[in-house]
């Protein structure tokens, strides 16, 4: 027969984790470890197997201080998933706290803690519920811890503003003296109206603003005078076009008043001369970028939720080399009118030996309809419960106390098969004996 590869080791030693007594698993996975020799190979079956393991036992979590709530624990099962997560990045509800987490199940710690908020009805039935299922389990179970979670999907927060738009600037050329004008636009057509009217003759246009009067013209030496207008009015038109000119080359005007005994008086030169070589820096003109779409997420709703109710008691005493474990589940089905429940009991003694006792009770009742007296709806589904785990409670102490007088003792003979006691003084008596005798001989 071939030897087992790695990987078939690795498959069947997942199966010793689901079989792990209460309290003993890390002793079972470090046994493993020891025996595959390849943490390489055997993790990826065990973390899974890990998974399960603490899903199905309402692995206890331990939550710190916070600066909101109080330092608590909660429940893992798979009630305790948070509705909507992905599988492979599963998250889990800390109902009491308000909060989700991520949970490692190698060493067992909780992290990333996120808000986790239920709609005002479901929250306020929930809460009821875990008020009366403490106060029971207190009362009830030294060392135990109770949740109640429901499956009825967390309020979505608020939805973030959107993020404003950048704004992107782009550069616009200025034109300049050497650009041609710009054409102008015409935005309104006015059609010309010909031959219509009277029509005065406009007067010969004069030069500039000189305007020859009829009375000056017929004066005596009236023409001479006019000469001399347009004359002066010419000067002036070809000083002023000089004038531009040197403005044109850069260089200043030089007035009249500048003219000392007809020589040019220096005049300084200003300090911001902008010549044509320079170009004025491009306006900057801002671009509003389109605005960021935000997908708006549909808040999911479950029309009748589920409540679940889960109780587990751990008593571990090593030293006397035993464990127990106790586990309730129970849910609330409000559409469908009932409760039921599922007991799990699980003991292991290994003194000289290995053996475990694994029991299952299952039980269901009516959804109460009506507050009776003083009671909630809440309050009378977990006296209900109460009882229930109460009365299962006795009948297993009573079934252990006949285990050693009647069950231990149906599985040995008390006699042999000749319904007489051994005498062991006397064994060589018996054919066997004096077999074994002429065997010696």
């Amino acid at each position: 027969m071939s030897e087992l590869s790695v990987e078939d080791k690795s498959k069947l030693a997942t199966r010793l984790i689901e079989q792990t007594p209460p309290g003993e698993i890390n002793d079972v996975v470090n046994d493993i470890r020891s025996i595959i020799e390849d943490d390489n190979a055997l993790m990826p079956h065990v973390i899974p197997a890990l998974r399960d393991y603490n899903l199905a036992q309402l692995q206890v979590v331990d939550h710190q201080l916070s600066e909101s709530t109080p330092a608590h624990s909660s429940l893992l099962s798979s009630a305790a998933i948070l509705p909507g997560s992905e599988a492979g990045n599963e998250r889990y509800v800390d109902a009491e706290g308000k909060r989700s987490f991520a949970f490692d199940h190698v060493t067992l710690t909780a992290s990333d803690y996120q808000p986790y908020e239920l709609p005002e009805e479901e929250e306020t039935f929930r809460a009821e519920l875990a008020k009366s299922l403490a106060a029971y389990t207190k009362n009830h179970f030294q060392s135990g811890f109770s949740s109640v979670t429901t499956s009825q999907f967390p309020l979505l927060p608020p939805t973030p503003p959107a993020p404003a738009p950048p704004l992107t600037t782009t550069t616009e050329p200025t034109a300049t003296e050497d650009d041609p004008p710009a054409e102008p636009i015409i935005t309104d057509v006015i059609e010309e109206k010909v031959g219509t009217g009277e029509v005065e003759p406009s007067p010969t246009p004069a030069v500039d603003d000189v305007v020859a009067k009829k009375e000056e013209v017929d004066e005596e030496g009236g023409l001479e005078k006019v000469d001399e207008l347009v004359e002066e009015a010419k000067e002036e038109e070809e000083r002023e076009e000089a004038g531009a000119e040197i403005e044109k080359e850069g260089r200043p005007v030089v007035e009249e008043d500048t003219l000392v005994a007809g020589k040019e008086v220096p005049v300084e030169e200003p300090t911001d001369v902008t010549t044509n070589d320079e170009v004025e820096p491009e306006k900057a003109v801002e671009e509003v970028a389109p605005a960021v779409q935000v997908e708006e997420r549909k808040q999911e709703r479950v029309e009748n939720p589920i409540y679940t109710l889960e109780i587990v008691g751990n008593k571990y005493n090593p030293n006397n080399f035993w464990t127990g474990r106790w586990r309730t589940r129970w849910i609330v089905d409000k559409s469908a009118g009932t409760v039921s429940g599922d007991i799990k009991v699980d003991v292991h003694y290994y003194e000289q030996g290995n053996v475990q006792l694994a029991t299952r009770h299952t039980s269901s009742f009516p959804v109460p309809t009506e507050s009776v007296e003083s009671q909630s709806i809440a309050s009378q589904i977990v006296t209900t419960i109460s009882k229930i785990e109460t009365n299962y409670h006795l009948e297993l102490n009573d079934v252990y106390g006949e285990l050693g007088d009647k069950a231990f003792r149906a599985l040995r003979r008390a006699l042999p098969v000749t319904r007489q006691k051994m005498d062991w003084e006397k064994v060589s008596g018996y054919s066997l004996g004096s077999d074994l005798t002429k065997a010696r001989a």
